[in-house]
This record gives structure tokens, sequence and C-alpha cells, in this order.
């Protein structure tokens, strides 16, 4: 449960996850989601420390359960697979559970950022894979 290689797949799943959400909400699509909000508060108090957990929880749960599932098969293309497999569950079924219940963004965005989501989980997964292959090949 926390093994090397977990511990060193959640790691670089967490610097991925935490950086490139960062950089994707906040620099690259801002405008984009700005635009396509419908009942976010424009003065939204956000909690970094939490957004930080969060995201080493999943980093911490992608990486102990491709861990499982990959059965000892790691590398890029496994763990695209799977992360993508994880960002389609997140995107698109908690997205539009989301969208549907908490009615923040218009469908639109909440597609695109679906979409986002199993690439975005995907490259995550990609990089545990590498990690898990690297320092499965050490022993």
């Amino acid at each position: 449960m926390f093994s090397k290689l977990t511990l060193a797949g959640t790691f670089i799943g967490f610097i991925f996850l935490f950086f490139g959400g960062w950089c994707f909400y906040d620099i690259i699509a801002i405008n984009y989601f700005s635009n396509h909000m419908i009942n976010m508060p424009f003065e939204a108090k956000v909690r970094l420390e939490f957004i930080a957990f969060g995201v080493l929880f999943q980093s911490y749960v992608v990486s102990l359960l491709y861990g499982k599932w990959s059965i000892g098969n790691y590398g890029l293309k496994s763990g695209f697979n799977f992360g993508a497999l994880i960002g389609f569950f997140v995107g698109f079924g908690i997205g539009l559970v989301y969208y549907a219940t908490a009615n923040l963004m218009d469908l639109q965005a909440s597609l695109v950022d679906a979409v986002w989501s199993i690439f975005y989980y995907g490259i995550a997964g990609a990089l545990i894979g590498w990690t898990h292959k690297k320092l499965d090949q050490e022993k």
C-alpha cells in the first residue's frame, strides 16, 4: 500500500496534476471557462491547501490502483490508458453529475472539461506508469 513504487508514482503524479491543473485552468483556459460560468461567485475564495490535499489523494489512488491494475506491465502506454479511463470516469461521470446538480458551468464547458480530464489524467497515468517502470527495473 505504501510501496516505493506507489509513493514515487504519487509524487510524480501530484507534481503534474497540481501544476498541470493550475496551468490549464488559471492560464490556458481561464477566459473560456470564465465565459461559461453560470452560478460561480466571482469572489470565490480559493483554498489552495485543500486543492493540494485533494490532488495528493487523487495521485495516490491513481498510483496505487495502477500498480494493481497493470500487474507489473508498467509503462507510458499502459499508464496513459489507465489514467484516461480514470479521466473518463471523473470528467464524464462526476462532471456531468456536477453539471446536473451544482449548475456551475454550462453544458459546453462541462463537456470541454470532461475531454480535458481524459487527457489530464491520461498524462498523469503515463508519468506514473513511467515511474513504476523505471523503479521496477532497478530491482
